[in-house]
């Protein structure tokens, strides 16, 4: 069960739960049962509701049908507000001397292990010699800390270091879902490399400090030039690339002149020196099924055409071709918003 946990906060999630003492449950928000402490297991065995093998692929109100009400009732309060909301169990006893009911209160609060929205739902059942509320909040805190860092960590890994923009592990990791999305949404989504012109020769005269001055100055014009949905990454040395989704290639082509004009006009300074840069861009259309290494292959073949011209320049490989042919830049000052 434990799989179905995201990866990057199973085991600190599973450490910090096996730890207590009650019974711990953690459930999909649609109630799939994703993860047990032992002491839940021990409990599920004692209730009679069964063990590890009548658990898995199971819903927490399939293990306790009886209570589907409060459960339900819980478990929506934890979908839909912040804090920690309380409710009860009735158990029946197993023992065939004792068919009565035992009361058993449980507090159900909400988890973010995925992002920043509601994912997960936990749920610690409280016996009477356990521990007080203000103690199981600060758990919770614990647990709400913890995940923080875990994302802000992971965040950060899928970062380069220089720019903030994602690195080229990233990019190939997320563009298979920008190119299944064009399916799913039927809307276009184009891909550019970019390559910094003459980047040599600035590392050469200025230095190496100089020289990742300008990569951070890029980045950052590339991020200003792009809007909120569109993904930027750099993928090695001076190389970037631009995810643009909801973008038909005519119009990715007179954003990427845009972006072009707009490097072109940067001047960056480094110790006195005003170092004026330009960039070349290979452009093409994403179509629908193609594998993330193929469609950069195609946006670095146009990349290498637009060096071969002299640089400075958008090349294109339209969608259906193989072959690249340099673009104008007409109308470049069209918004950022495009389309």
């Amino acid at each position: 069960m434990t799989e179905d946990l995201p990866p990057h906060v199973s085991q600190t999630t599973m450490s910090l739960i096996s730890a207590i003492s009650d019974p711990v449950v953690v459930c999909k928000v649609t109630g799939e049962i994703a993860f047990l402490n032992p002491a839940a297991r021990r409990f599920l065995q004692d209730t009679g509701t069964g063990g590890s093998d009548a658990v898995e692929d199971a819903s927490i109100l399939d293990l306790f049908p009886d209570n589907v009400s409060n459960l339900s009732k819980v478990m929506s309060l934890c979908r839909t507000q912040s804090g920690i909301f309380p409710g009860s169990l009735h158990i029946a006893h197993t023992d065939e001397n004792d068919r009565n009911q035992s009361r058993l209160p449980f507090q159900g609060s909400m988890l973010r292990l995925q992002g920043h929205q509601p994912s997960h739902v936990l749920l610690r059942f409280i016996a009477s010699s356990s521990v007080s509320r203000h103690q199981f909040e600060e758990l919770n805190a614990t647990l709400r800390k913890k995940n923080r860092q875990l994302l802000f960590e992971r965040e950060k890994s899928r970062k380069d270091t220089l720019t903030g923009l994602w690195k080229r592990s990233t990019l190939f990791s997320e563009l298979p879902r920008y190119i299944q999305r064009i399916e799913d949404q039927e809307r276009p989504t184009s891909f550019a490399v970019i390559d910094l012109d003459n980047f040599k020769e600035i590392n050469d005269l200025h230095g190496h400090p100089c020289g990742d001055k300008v990569l951070a100055c890029l980045g950052e014009l590339l991020l200003q030039e792009c809007r909120s949905l569109d993904k930027v990454a750099r993928i090695g040395g001076e190389e970037f690339a631009l995810i643009l989704p909801n973008t038909s290639f005519l119009e990715a082509d007179k954003a990427c002149q845009r972006i072009r004009e707009r490097i072109k006009q940067t001047h960056v300074q480094y110790e006195g020196h005003e170092i004026q840069i330009t960039a070349s861009f290979g452009l093409t259309e994403i179509t629908i099924g193609e594998a993330a290494e193929e469609v950069y292959k195609r946006a670095d073949y146009a990349l290498y055409a637009a060096k071969k011209a002299g640089r400075d320049k958008v090349a294109v490989i339209e969608p259906g071709s193989s072959r690249s042919r340099i673009t104008q830049a007409e109308n470049i000052q069209i918004s950022k918003e495009h389309p």
